[in-house]
């Protein structure tokens, strides 16, 4: 678990340490720098995937670094584990540094695709399941999952459905968005493309709340889900429940409430508790008060602690 995130000479962030638990909320005014925080741990994420930390049309160093220090500082990002090992980023016009750790890291954007007639699938060597930042691989994530035959703690379950199966999981968080509905999916491989069918409709002909959160619903249940057995799998299935015990898994979530009822924002809330509750680190930007109270509410029926659970409202003030 990650107990710090620091940042210096970034935007607006000149030298600040957020204090993380497991589920940390992130909330406040417009421009304020929710989403830079989000930026940094992509970033972060980035530079230890030996990938640019230079994010795709965020610009460059000079476009990044904040305007209250010298041309010639570095920024600076790093994540503090709670044993007390810290790993660092730093970043130059012409270097980085590469961190020595990083949790399995989960990202989805608020710039999601919303509904599509056909998806992709994920031809990367790297068979890990991935949603996609823009949320362009949910289908082909649950396909994965469902084939595998992952399981969601019991906790993470839905009363509509019977069993513990991730698809089952899914189909039933989705009742929450809209009770009764009927979620079906295929995957073409040989195609590279993938469809669903809502109540026999095509996404585009349902609207945009239940597009919008499929891929919500569906990386929170990957976050928690675990292979029924380890023995005569995949590689990449040992391989990523090995490194989901050794390092941990971080959630990272824009705007989950978009195009959401106010009672289906409250069930994200609850959905987010959940499963930080089953030991994933989850980090929410959020403008909705429904989703804040979908916390609240699980945070008074005890179904996660109030010390696993962070606000924190961000203002111009706190960092200018």
């Amino acid at each position: 678990m990650i107990s710090e995130l620091a940042i210096k000479n970034f935007k607006s962030f000149i030298d600040e340490t957020i204090p993380l638990t497991g589920l940390t909320l992130l909330s406040g005014l417009n421009n304020c720098g929710k989403s830079s925080i989000i930026q940094s741990l992509r970033m972060y994420h980035a530079a230890y995937s030996n990938e640019s930390p230079l994010l795709d049309g965020h610009g460059y160093v000079e476009d990044l670094r904040s305007n209250l220090v010298r041309s010639t500082n570095n920024i600076n990002i790093s994540l503090k584990h709670e044993n007390g090992n810290v790993g660092e980023m730093e970043l130059s016009e012409h270097n980085n540094t590469v961190p020595f750790f990083c949790p399995e890291f989960i990202y989805v954007g608020a710039d999601r695709l919303g509904p599509q007639t056909f998806l992709p699938l994920n031809v990367a060597l790297d068979a890990r399941p991935k949603v996609g930042n823009r949320g362009e691989y949910t289908l082909d994530l649950i396909d994965k999952l469902s084939k595998y035959g992952y399981l969601v703690p019991e906790k993470l379950t839905h009363p509509e459905v019977a069993g513990e199966t991730y698809e089952h999981a899914v189909k039933g968080w989705l009742t929450e968005i809209a009770p009764g509905v009927n979620f079906e999916f295929a995957t073409n491989r040989k195609a590279g493309i993938s469809h669903a069918e809502i109540d026999e409709h095509k996404p585009t002909n349902v609207g945009f709340g239940l597009s919008y959160t499929l891929p919500i619903i569906a990386a929170t249940l990957c976050s928690v889900s675990r292979a029924p057995t380890l023995e005569d799998q995949d590689d990449w299935v040992r391989d990523w429940e090995e490194s989901k015990a050794t390092n941990g898994i971080m959630l990272v979530i824009e705007n989950p409430e978009a195009h959401l009822h106010p009672q289906g924002q409250t069930a994200m809330g609850r959905l987010l508790a959940l499963a930080a509750s089953c030991g994933v680190q989850i980090i929410v930007e959020t403008h909705s008060e429904h989703v804040m109270d979908g916390i609240r509410i699980a945070v008074k029926q005890e179904q996660i602690s109030n010390q696993d659970v962070t606000f924190h409202y961000l203002s111009k003030a706190m960092f200018c």
